[in-house]
């Protein structure tokens, strides 16, 4: 039987919740927590169109993970914009148009937390998240596509299953090639947005 938007919703935010507590930190518990509760709880919002849905519809596609197979089920519930919503101020749009994301966890958020933040992350096909860093503790779990990620001065291919981590103030940058990459995401520690730096003039592309 074929889950409701309503039902598959549920399903992302337990996913999320069971990936996060298996990446090895403390703060992906805390963020599971928090996830776990919230399922069949929070009332989704249907999303206002974005410029890159058709995008997002396009990498979710033939997706198999089961949680990208839950966020193309809910996509009417899933807000995508430029930087989350919360780094707009820190990331022009030159390099924002390279990617999509959402914030369901955070300030302000459907799920309201102060001290972590969570969403998904979509990165188009052939382009280039230059070098950044940010004071916020830092996960992605690929759930969809092939992301080359440089961490330091080492660059690591990553698909579905992978799990980065980032700690505070490393340096790091996303690239995709033929394939888009779709990921979970998540900060902990100091999430304020205007400890975000980006550092084009050192970009190793």
């Amino acid at each position: 039987m074929t889950e409701s938007p309503e039902q598959c919703f549920g399903t992302l935010l337990l996913e999320m919740a069971r990936l996060f507590e298996g990446d090895g930190c403390v703060a992906g518990v805390e963020t599971a927590d928090v996830l776990r509760r919230a399922a069949g709880k929070v009332i989704a919002v249907p999303a206002t169109p974005y410029k890159y849905d058709h995008f997002v519809v396009s990498a979710l596609k033939n997706a198999n993970h089961p949680c990208a197979v839950a966020a193309r089920g809910c996509r009417k519930f899933l807000q995508w914009e430029a930087t989350g919503g919360f780094l707009d101020e820190q990331v022009p749009t030159d390099v924002s148009d390279a990617f999509t994301s959402n914030s369901l966890m955070g300030p302000d958020c459907l799920i309201e937390h102060s001290t972590l933040r969570a969403g998904l992350f979509v990165q188009r096909p052939n382009t280039y998240y230059p070098l950044h860093n940010h004071e916020a503790v830092e996960t992605y779990v690929m759930i969809e596509g092939v992301g080359y990620w440089t961490q330091g001065d080492k660059t690591t291919r990553h698909e579905a299953g992978g799990v980065i981590h980032h700690p505070s103030e490393m340096l790091h940058a996303f690239k995709t090639l033929e394939h888009p990459l779709v990921a979970l995401w998540r900060w902990s520690g100091n999430t304020d947005p205007d400890t975000y730096r980006l550092y084009p003039e050192l970009d190793l592309e």
